[in-house]
């Protein structure tokens, strides 16, 4: 059915205007201002925007819906996120495919890959998470990349035991990256620092929300970050460093970016209006 949406103000990258837009089978056909519904077709459905903004569909660059994580698993599946998206005006989502180390590469990426397939109401893509890097491991993140067009990687400098990766392995991933030409984006600490420190509280007893952030404090993010970018400028990898929460974690970056890094950095919602305060 085609669809004529009036009298609103178009918001893009770039600009701010009033003007309607046209739909025929899904796509944009034009867009002007005093588009006249007597020139469309009869069966066209019309939507009254006036005063009201009218934004192209946005893209959540992270994501995690079907996540079994450390015991636990996400309360979402691919049908309540995807149109709890929707309702927020995002039409196409990149979800974290997060294995664990003995799963396979592949057979993780199929797993995530034919429930979204089933139950998704959004475009969506995936960041393969890279948990481990022996010889099977590569080659599997290889057909990924090449034979099912996955852009971007994920690792993990936290969670010891679960999801981290040596040096070495770490190392692997960006060289691999770089050959094909992916993004890696990263979860920025140091899982062996957090792992003494949550150790210590809880030997202290200190276990309740206000002993998280002790437990990971901003020290410990910049070093992450200092970390990714010193191997990433020796492998020539882009790096995206996700949810990226504090200064001295961007000030890593900017100076990473200055020593010709091929750094970025990513901002969400909780971490411009929360701090520490709120737990």
């Amino acid at each position: 059915m085609p669809l004529l949406i009036k009298g609103g103000r178009i918001v893009t990258a770039t600009d701010a205007y009033d003007a309607d837009i046209y739909c025929e089978s899904e796509t944009i056909t034009k867009i002007a201002a005093g588009i006249d519904s007597g020139d469309c077709p009869p069966d066209t459905e019309v939507i009254d925007a006036t005063g009201k903004l009218v934004f192209p569909g946005f893209i959540d660059p992270h994501v995690h819906i079907h996540l079994p994580f450390m015991g636990t698993n996400a309360i979402d599946d691919h049908a309540s996120a995807s149109r709890a998206a929707l309702a927020g005006g995002t039409t196409s989502f990149i979800e974290m495919i997060c294995p664990g180390p003995a799963d396979e590469p592949m057979d993780a990426f199929n797993e995530w890959k034919s429930k979204a397939e089933e139950l998704a109401a959004v475009d969506f893509s995936f960041h393969m998470s890279v948990v481990r890097f022996d010889e099977s491991a590569r080659e599997q993140f290889r057909r990924i990349v090449t034979q099912e067009g996955i852009p971007s990687f994920k690792v993990f400098l936290a969670y010891k035991g679960a999801l981290d990766l040596s040096d070495e392995d770490l190392f692997g991933t960006l060289t691999l990256a770089k050959e094909l030409g992916v993004i890696v984006t990263a979860h920025c600490e140091n899982a062996e620092a957090i792992d003494s420190m949550q150790k210590r509280l809880i030997a202290e007893g200190k276990t309740g929300p206000a002993w998280h952030e002790p437990s990971r404090p901003v020290s410990v993010e910049a070093d992450g970050v200092h970390h990714l970018a010193t191997m990433a400028g020796l492998t020539g990898a882009h790096i995206y460093t996700v949810h990226t929460s504090c200064e001295p974690a961007v000030r890593a970056a900017v100076d990473a970016r200055l020593r010709g890094v091929n750094v970025w950095i990513e901002a969400v919602l909780p971490h411009l209006v929360l701090d520490k305060t709120a737990a």
